[in-house]
């Protein structure tokens, strides 16, 4: 199952570590975890553009979609997927 999070982007459920909202980057741990990336930093125009990150096993995604409305589409698409198994 995929989870899309805006900007024509989709994530592989099984990948996804956390969703964290972006203004919760100021906090010590997500800077520094942040900033570790550097390669994938944003700029000051982009910052005001995100509401959340993603964070996967393979990369970190920004996406333009609040936290919780990804959080809810991810547990819709859960249940759906469960839903079809039976």
């Amino acid at each position: 199952m995929f989870l899309h999070i805006g900007d024509s982007q989709v994530v592989p459920v099984k990948k996804i570590i956390g969703i964290f909202h972006y203004d919760r980057k100021s906090t010590q741990a997500n800077k520094r975890f942040l900033q570790s990336d550097a390669a994938n930093a944003l700029t000051r125009e982009e910052e005001k553009y995100y509401n959340a990150f993603v964070v996967t096993t393979d990369y970190v995604y920004y996406s333009p979609i609040s936290p919780l409305t990804l959080q809810k589409r991810m547990a819709r698409n859960t249940f759906i997927e469960k839903g079809q198994e039976d």
